[in-house]
C-alpha cells in the first residue's frame, strides 16, 4: 500500500509559462474518447462542459510524458527550462 504522502518527495516549480498546449483545440471537441482527460496522472487537462474545450493547467504537469501517449497529434509537450519543473526530494 502507498503512503498517502507519496508525492512528498516531488517538487514542482513552475517557470511561469506554459510547456504543454495543444495545436488545435478545436480538434478536442470531436475527440470521442478524450484520454488525456483521465490519463494524465495529475489532472493538467480538464473539460470545460459550458466552452466546450480543454483546459491546460500546465504548473501541474509531473513531466511523466503520458499525454504525449495519450495524443501524439494533437498536445505538444517540452520539457521546462532548466531549474523548473519537477525535481525529487530526498
Amino acid at each position: 500500500m502507498l503512503d498517502k504522502d507519496y508525492l512528498a518527495v516531488v517538487e514542482i516549480v513552475p517557470s511561469g509559462e506554459s510547456h504543454i498546449c495543444l495545436a488545435d483545440s478545436g480538434r478536442c471537441r470531436s475527440c470521442e474518447t478524450k484520454i488525456c482527460l483521465r490519463l494524465c496522472p495529475s489532472g493538467v487537462f480538464v473539460w470545460d462542459e459550458l466552452a466546450e474545450k480543454a483546459e491546460v493547467s500546465w504548473w501541474r504537469c509531473l513531466e511523466c510524458g503520458a499525454c504525449q501517449i495519450a495524443c501524439p497529434s494533437n498536445i505538444e509537450f517540452r520539457y521546462p527550462r532548466g531549474g523548473f519543473g519537477v525535481s525529487n526530494r530526498f
